[in-house]
Order: structure tokens, then sequence, then C-alpha cells
């Protein structure tokens, strides 16, 4: 139950700082256009690495936990091992799509980061 309540606050959170970037410059009555969604997603895609480096590095954590409170039990010892190695396999899947992101833009010669909104 407070783990829940706990996960809820965390999203609640992250959506907030997340939709805090996207602002009108200049008057703040304002009303945000369509072309406002581009901050939402500038600020989306720079929270995505910072946050998989904490789930990795938190997962990391779960994981060691459960090895030191197996006992020994070979069942547990698994899960734990089973924990480290999924976090293991998330990092290196964030690793490697960042590096095919840069290849790409190395090769095409523009750079995808950049998002554009024209109506």
């Amino acid at each position: 139950m407070v783990f829940n309540k706990l996960r809820h606050f965390i999203a609640f959170s992250a959506l907030a700082l997340v939709l805090s970037g996207c602002t009108v410059p200049g008057d703040p009555n304002t009303p945000a256009q369509l072309a406002d969604i581009v901050n939402v997603i500038k600020n989306i895609i720079g929270l995505l690495a910072p946050a998989a480096g904490i789930a990795f590095f938190f997962m990391l954590l779960v994981g060691g936990f459960q090895f030191l409170m197996s006992g020994g039990d070979p069942k547990a010892t698994a899960g734990a091992r089973n924990t480290m190695t999924y976090a293991l396999i998330g990092i290196i899947l964030v690793v490697v799509s960042w590096l095919i992101i840069l290849l790409l833009q190395n090769l095409l010669g523009f750079d995808l980061s950049n998002v554009r909104f024209t109506s």
C-alpha cells in the first residue's frame, strides 16, 4: 500500500517536472499552443537518460539486497541474479539505443534530437 502511494507520488512529480518546462515566454496569461508540445517532448527526452541511470542503480541495489537476504536459498539467489541481470540488460539497451542515434546523426548529417512542429 505504501509502495503504491509512493509510486503514484513519483509518477505525478515526474509529470509535473516535465510539464513545468511547457511555458510560454512573455505574458503568463497567454494560453498554451499546440506547438508547445515540443517543449514537453524535449523535457521527456532530456529526463529519460538520467531516469534510466537512476533506475539501473536502484535495481542493482535491490538485486544486491535480495542476494544478501537469500540466505543461501537457490531460488532466492536465482531471483536476485535475474534482477541484476535484467537491470544490466536494461542499461545496455539504453546505451546502445543512444549510440545508434548518434551513429545515425553522423551518417545522415542532421540532428535527430531536434524536434520541430509545423502547422
